[in-house]
């Protein structure tokens, strides 16, 4: 496998928050399903600069996470790196934006920096709590399908 071909898909999140850990639950049922070998996933806990090293040899990235966009809970979006320098300024977009806005800057900077979307779930509840709100329970097969989808289509391999 080289670098061309190479996806990391990283779920980010606090499962001690309720739906801010998201992206990590739908890494968990990511795991259940055959990916392709060109395909790695990660629990990237909540961010930070170790994100870096997990995107390591990858031509493309697809962070899932938590975003605040006003929706419907469980309301799937997909944004691009370049659709995050864009609304930075005007809105918070992720429960932990400083951290991934600085991983997405500094990763930029590499040499041949991966092409990076972020799958965003909006959350219904934050707070003290193990398990998922029902709604983000219920839209679980949504968010998987969204991201095989991402996967089949946008990087053109397939998953099973």
């Amino acid at each position: 496998m080289n670098k061309i071909d190479k996806v990391v898909i990283i779920g980010i999140g606090n499962l001690l928050l309720m739906d801010e850990g998201i992206g990590i639950h739908a890494i968990n049922e990511l795991e259940e399903h055959k990916l392709p070998e060109n395909v790695d996933i990660y629990d990237g806990g909540t961010g930070g600069f170790k994100l870096i090293d997990l995107m390591h040899g990858a031509a493309r990235v697809i962070f899932i996470d938590a975003v605040e966009s006003g929706k419907a809970p469980g309301t799937v979006t997909i944004f691009s790196s370049e659709d995050v320098h864009s609304i930075y300024h005007k809105k918070k977009y992720s429960l932990h934006d400083t951290d991934l806005m600085e991983v997405i800057k500094i990763t930029e900077l590499l040499e041949a920096p991966p092409k990076i979307e972020i799958v965003g779930i909006q959350p219904k509840t934050i707070n003290y709590g193990t398990t998922l709100s029902k709604e983000l329970r219920d839209a679980m097969p949504d968010i998987i399908n969204t991201v095989l989808n991402r996967i089949e289509k946008v990087y053109n391999v397939s998953s099973t």
